[in-house]
C-alpha cells in the first residue's frame, strides 16, 4: 500500500504540468503573435519564429513550475533544468510544426488542425516527457545509491 503515495504524486504533477504547459504556450502563442501585429512584422518566418518561441518559453515555464521541486534546489540545478526544459519544448514544438506542417493535403483539402495546434503539443509533450524523467531519476538515485551502498558495505 505504500506505493500509493508516489503513484498519487507523479499523476497530480503530471496532471499540473501539463495544465500549466498548454496554458502558458497557449499565452506565449498569444504574445508572439501580438508581437507580430502590432509591431508590423510582415515576413511570414517572424511569425513562425515569433509562435514557436512564445509556445517554448510559455511550455518549459509551465512545465518548470508544474514539477518544481522546493528541496534540495541548488542554482546550477534550475538552470541546468531550466535549459534542458527549453531545449526540449523547442524540439518538441519544431517537431510538432514539422508534422503540421505536411497535414495538408495539397490536392482539394485543409487540415481541421493548424499547425500551431502541433507545435503547442509538441512543446507541451516533450517538456513534460522531460521533466518526468528528470523528477524520477531524481527520486530514485538515492534509492540507487542507498542500496548500493548497503550491498557492498552490508556483508
Amino acid at each position: 500500500m505504500e506505493w500509493v503515495r508516489p503513484v498519487l504524486v507523479i499523476s497530480a504533477r503530471s496532471i499540473l504540468g501539463v495544465l500549466l504547459a498548454a496554458s502558458f504556450g497557449l499565452l506565449g502563442v498569444g504574445i508572439g503573435w501580438g508581437s507580430y501585429v502590432f509591431f508590423g512584422a510582415t515576413s511570414r518566418d517572424t511569425l513562425l519564429i515569433l509562435l514557436i518561441g512564445g509556445a517554448v518559453v510559455g511550455a518549459a515555464s509551465g512545465g518548470f513550475l508544474g514539477w518544481l521541486r522546493l528541496e534540495h534546489n541548488s542554482p546550477v540545478r534550475i538552470i541546468s533544468t531550466i535549459a534542458l526544459l527549453l531545449l526540449a519544448a523547442l524540439g518538441g514544438a519544431w517537431g510538432g510544426f514539422q508534422y503540421g506542417a505536411i497535414q495538408e493535403v495539397p490536392c482539394c483539402a485543409t487540415a481541421n488542425i493548424t499547425p500551431i495546434t502541433y507545435i503547442m503539443l509538441g512543446a507541451t509533450i516533450t517538456t513534460n516527457a522531460v521533466a518526468l524523467t528528470l523528477s524520477l531519476t531524481q527520486s530514485a538515485l538515492p534509492a540507487l545509491r542507498r542500496q548500493f551502498l548497503v550491498g557492498k558495505f552490508g556483508r
